[in-house]
């Protein structure tokens, strides 16, 4: 009995020298832990801290910037930016307004044609050899003329003479008479004192008037498309084509005018609004093209294209 009491107390013995080395080591691995937590905290710490430093010298260095750009708008070589830009912004509108103006009486000009001076040896050449003309009349857009003839066809013969050398834009009228016999007066012979009237010789009078190939000339205006806003950009731009070609105005989506960007918003063609099928394509192709039928007025209107942020600095 005595001796299995002396075998406990020594396997008491060895499990509480266990116990307590286990605890050692427990306790010798939370101590550690705790150290790296400790040493995480400081680095966190230090780093939020340099953060902030970091953050308190780039603030004081932008508000030094902004101190040294305050004293320098403050500046006698600033102080009246403001008002030279006001001054140079009404010097603008005027000049606009005096190029609108020249623009505009060039363009009453342009569209005064003179006669064509090449257009009376033009005439000559055509003559028939039976006929010729006693008067005619050339406006800048007109050609009017009489004679006689021996041939009945000839004034025909000559217009489609004039036809081949591009004169006219469509078939012109033609008026044709044979002159009466007594319209030719009377002879009487020098012998026989009769007095008789020559029948053989019959002739015809003929009158010509037709239109002639002319120009076309059209005008190009850009204005500001603003609310309350009648601002025209720039002057009057004149184009002047042949009855009949065809003509591009590009390009013609984005205008630049005063260092501001435009973009078209919407066209008129003889105060009447291009349709926004129409447009669409326009805008597509980057260019307005059509056929010379008629002087035309053509009006373009843009908006101001919003300038975009500048990117923030990092």
């Amino acid at each position: 009995m005595a001796k299995g009491n002396v075998v406990s107390k020594k396997l008491l013995a060895k499990k509480d020298m266990n116990f307590f080395a286990e605890f050692t080591a427990n306790a010798a691995k939370q101590a550690r832990l705790l150290g790296y937590a400790v040493a995480a905290g400081i680095l966190v710490v230090f780093v939020v801290l340099a953060f902030i430093v970091a953050f308190f010298i780039r603030n004081q260095l932008i508000k030094n910037d902004i101190n040294n750009l305050q004293r320098i708008l403050e500046s006698p070589e600033y102080a009246n930016l403001e008002q030279e830009y006001a001054l140079l912004k009404e010097k603008l509108n005027e000049m606009t307004n005096y190029n609108y103006a020249l623009t505009q009486m060039r363009k009453t000009v342009d569209q005064i044609d003179p006669a064509p001076t090449e257009l009376p040896e033009v005439l000559a050449s055509c003559i028939p050899s039976d006929s010729y003309i006693t008067t005619y009349s050339i406006t800048s857009s007109s050609l009017d003329f009489t004679g006689y003839t021996f041939t009945y066809y000839s004034p025909v013969e000559m217009v489609y003479l004039l036809n081949q050398k591009n004169v006219f834009t469509s078939r012109p009228t033609i008026s044709t008479t044979r002159v009466s016999q007594e319209s030719k007066g009377e002879r009487t012979d020098p012998v026989t004192k009769k007095t008789t009237v020559d029948i053989l010789n019959n002739y015809y009078e003929f009158t010509v008037s037709g239109v002639l190939i002319s120009n076309v000339h059209l005008t190009v205006t850009r204005y500001e498309d603003v609310e309350g806003s009648s601002k025209i950009l720039g002057g009057i731009q004149s184009m002047t084509e042949k009855a009949g070609n065809s003509y591009t105005i590009k390009p013609i989506k984005t205008y630049t005018y005063a260092g501001v960007n435009y973009q078209l918003t919407k066209i008129f063609v003889d105060d009447v609004m291009v349709e926004p099928g129409s447009f669409n394509e326009i805008i597509t192709k980057d260019e307005y093209t059509d056929v010379a039928r008629k002087n035309s007025e053509i009006k373009l209107f843009y908006a101001p294209v919003a300038a975009e942020a500048a990117p923030a600095q990092g």
